[in-house]
């Protein structure tokens, strides 16, 4: 597959200030907003972007389907290149 090139990033926001800079103090969490100071754990954090989330992953989806049949009529089109009964368009 292409690898890196379907490497995304979400930027996580707070609800309560729409702050997007968080702090922590261990990997497992929890999560400070650095604008209001709430604290978050993990799953409320992804749950409260999951709209955002939700979204990339679908413009994720797109990208990953068009380089699909893109690569899949390049391969069929080199396969076929010297046949003279199999035309593409």
């Amino acid at each position: 597959m292409a690898g890196d090139k379907f490497s995304r990033s979400v930027s996580m926001q707070c609800s309560t200030c729409g702050g997007t800079q968080f702090e922590r103090e261990t990997d497992a969490g929890p999560f400070r907003c650095v604008g209001c100071d709430r604290m978050f754990t993990r799953e409320e954090l992804i749950r409260e972007n999951g709209e955002v989330i939700d979204n990339e992953v679908g413009e994720m989806a797109a990208d990953v389907g068009q380089w699909a049949r893109d690569e899949l009529r390049n391969s069929l089109r080199k396969a076929f290149s010297g046949s003279k009964h199999i035309k593409f368009k």
